[in-house]
């Protein structure tokens, strides 16, 4: 039901019959005077002479006092004086002597309305709302009310009544998706979108929103339906192809995203943002062959762009040729010397290739860009370990711990740091026995944890949490040493003999584990 403007002043009302039927009196001259009067005072209201009208309706009250409708009338010539009180103590009158009345109250909610009176305001046009059950325009007025006192699932819920009422009223739709908004509901605001998109199939901006909740919802599937309306709208768009594999590639199905993209990939005119995201999930799922083979284009047709020059540092270095990153990246450094990925695997590749220097120099370099980086964190503290600057790398280490009381890595790097240099045992403990409650299975943390344990003369507890990691992982050339290490401790020579000879073979430093073997 369409809004209809408040008219309390219609010659209509008029008649003996709709106005003074509540007369008693036997008295026609006083019957006739009355309707003089207020006749007279509608006439006034309707010239705009307010104060006039006031006269002639106290008048007619005095008459009779039990008219509603002349109460009506007198409030509304008070209201439009600016004399609020007044207008509502005359339309509570009216209120009480016709419970029923729908004119009354409305002027009254709206009286309320005016003088933010939210409280009264809402129980005239609740029982408006009951009174006359098919006008969604009162249920519209209650959910703009809840809105204002921000009441917003009791503003929502009341814009949804008023669109069950009226199911051609789409703005109390619009309505009640603002407060989902305002209100961060956003499961209330998709479910309201879906009724927008159901009113208008066809609308743009609709879907377009519908798409955006969905997705924020984490609903993939239905924000895939969105996607293929606004292709059927609009026609297929890169940017459509691109958020559709996206949104695949986040239920899991990174081959179908990639199988997308390819189709809409145009090798001659190739488009950097579906070339960039084919590269990025050929990456993510380890097929660095093809990954290499889009990324050439990116060198070779976006040369401006870094991601090429990224991209394939990260190619070298799961290929473990960090040399070859390095001539990626470093001749196009002073290019990108702000992009925090270029500057840390930068810096990744001269520590494997063990240039500490350089990069000490880039990672320190990257963390200016991004200082919360936890990466570039570990891998400085590793080179300040390895460096001797042990100040350097406690507080690395005791900032990667209190900034994130889960980090594994970094209890058992910094227990590895004390136990290597025999700084702190007991510290070391505490810190490996954190890392292994953390992650249990790790076969690096066992080692450590058996490794202080070793130190700390604890031979048997030592040679449990070394075999722990030697099942777990037995090409760790470090983990081999140290069981044979534990093994010769406990006068397991032979056995101690044996595994050292293992750890030369799977790439152990030869001559130092040499030394190590006992001639029986």
């Amino acid at each position: 039901m369409n809004a209809k403007p408040y008219n309390y002043f219609l010659i209509i009302m008029l008649t003996n019959f709709f106005v003074f039927s509540s007369l008693k009196s036997n008295d026609e001259s006083s019957k006739d005077l009355a309707i003089h009067h207020f006749m007279q005072g509608e006439f006034l209201l309707n010239q705009g002479n307010y104060a006039l009208a006031v006269l002639e309706f106290q008048d007619a009250i005095s008459i009779d006092p039990n008219a509603s409708t002349i109460h009506v009338s007198i409030a509304d010539a008070y209201r439009r004086l600016g004399r609020a009180k007044h207008a509502e103590d005359h339309l509570k009158i009216a209120i009480d002597l016709d419970p029923k009345d729908i004119s009354s109250r409305e002027m009254l909610g709206q009286l309320y309305l005016l003088n933010r009176n939210y409280i009264e305001a809402e129980n005239q046009f609740l029982v408006l709302s009951h009174l006359d059950q098919d006008n969604d325009d009162y249920l519209s007025i209650l959910g703009d009310i809840a809105k204002i006192q921000q009441q917003w699932n009791k503003s929502i819920d009341f814009f949804l009544d008023a669109y069950r009422i009226n199911p051609q009223n789409f703005k109390v739709l619009e309505n009640a998706m603002q407060v989902c908004f305002t209100a961060e509901l956003f499961k209330k605001a998709e479910g309201v979108c879906k009724l927008l998109v159901q009113f208008e199939p066809n609308n743009n901006s609709y879907w377009l929103t519908y798409k955006q909740i969905t997705s924020y919802n984490k609903n993939y599937n239905i924000t895939l339906e969105a996607i293929a309306e606004l292709e059927r709208i609009n026609g297929k768009s890169i940017k459509l192809s691109l958020e559709k594999s996206a949104i695949m590639q986040e239920l899991n199905k990174i081959d179908e995203a990639i199988k997308l993209l390819v189709e809409v990939h145009n090798p001659d005119s190739a488009s950097i943002n579906i070339v960039e995201r084919l590269v990025s999930m050929y990456l993510e799922t380890e097929n660095f062959i093809d990954a290499d083979i889009f990324n050439k284009i990116l060198l070779n047709e976006f040369s401006d762009s870094p991601s090429g020059y990224i991209n394939a540092a990260i190619i070298s270095l799961n290929n473990d040729m960090p040399e070859k990153a390095i001539k990626y990246i470093e001749p196009v450094i002073d290019k990108y010397d702000n992009n925090y990925s270029a500057l840390y695997l930068l810096g990744t590749s001269f520590f494997q290739i063990k240039d500490l220097s350089n990069a000490e120099k880039y990672l320190k370099q990257s963390l200016k860009i991004y200082p919360q980086s936890r990466t570039s964190k570990h891998t400085l503290a590793m080179i300040y370990d390895q460096t001797g600057v042990w100040i350097k790398s406690d507080s690395l280490y005791f900032d990667l711990i209190n900034s994130d009381s889960t980090d594994a890595q970094a209890y058992n790097n910094f227990a590895y740091s004390l136990v290597e240099r025999k700084a702190n045992l007991e510290l070391a403990l505490e810190m490996s026995l954190i890392a292994t409650r953390i992650e249990p299975g790790s076969a690096p943390y066992l080692d450590t944890l058996g490794w202080i344990y070793y130190n700390l003369e604890q031979y048997e507890k030592a040679l449990e949490h070394v075999q722990k990691s030697y099942s777990i992982d037995a090409e760790n050339p470090v983990i081999v040493e140290h069981l044979a290490d534990i093994l010769k401790a406990t006068d397991q020579v032979s056995k101690a003999n044996l595994i050292y000879m293992q750890a030369i073979n799977i790439g152990g430093d030869s001559l130092s584990i040499q030394q190590k073997i006992k001639i029986e």
